[in-house]
């Protein structure tokens, strides 16, 4: 009696063609999240970047959230946001109210200004709107930028369905496998993701012929993300 061979796995039995069908969805859908992020995300800036727009007119509308109560004491972490240019930024410094009393660990590498917020952007800019906010959604932050919670979950499913990808679908151009791989598990992940979406594989209306020819090899790739990028970072940061 013959014995029926062992099925192959769900994802694996899946047709090429939808595979790419697949990379292409997700291609749009990465875009779409982009956009979202520029246009509901906030870039980081710094309180000097607030007081030169201020002075210049292109802020007229300020959230402090956090700040010191007049005449209190202490030492608090400020997290400002306002619109600037047609693009939403934020900043957070330490409001300190005697810099007698704070120590450097308490401050870090963050902005410290001792003066009242409000009273110094008013001077600045006698017109501007200065709202307190007693709570403000802090979002995640995602490459620098801030975002709202639920754009980082989204992220997250876009990052599966691409680990999905990387594993069942075609062979991936450039680079074998195990090299988009650790690019997918690296800090470089949020630049990893759309580019091994784009470049993997072909573009819409050319075949794909099989052949890959030399590619990025595991081993390179592990080497470059793990430990050439964070050494290289590091002595760019300490410049």
């Amino acid at each position: 009696m013959a014995t029926s061979p062992v099925p192959a796995p769900v994802l694996a039995r899946v047709h090429p063609d939808a595979w790419r069908r697949f990379r292409y969805g997700l291609v749009v859908a990465c875009f779409v999240l982009l956009g979202c992020g520029l246009v509901l995300g906030s870039a980081p800036a710094t309180f000097a970047d607030l007081r030169a727009g201020v002075s210049a007119g292109r802020v007229d509308e300020v959230h402090v959230s956090g700040a010191l109560p007049p005449g209190a004491t202490g030492l608090v972490t400020v997290s400002l946001a306002w619109r600037d240019g047609g693009r939403n930024r934020f900043a957070e410094v330490v409001q300190v109210s005697d810099l007698a009393v704070s120590s450097p660990g308490d401050i870090g590498a963050r902005e410290v200004v001792t003066e009242n917020l409000e009273e110094s952007l008013r001077a600045l800019q006698p017109g501007v709107r200065i709202v307190a906010d007693t709570w403000r959604d802090p979002g995640h932050e995602l490459a620098g930028w801030r975002v709202p919670g639920w754009f980082a979950a989204a992220a997250l499913v876009l990052w599966f369905a691409t680990v999905a990808l990387l594993f069942n679908g075609a062979q991936p151009w450039w680079a074998t496998r195990w090299a988009w791989f650790w690019a997918l598990f690296s800090p470089a992940a949020v630049v990893a993701v759309p580019l091994f979406l784009l470049v993997s594989g072909p573009p819409p209306g050319v075949p794909d012929t099989g052949r890959s020819g030399r590619r990025l090899t595991g081993g390179w790739a592990f080497i470059l993300f793990y430990l050439v990028a964070p050494a290289a970072y590091g002595a760019l940061t300490r410049s």
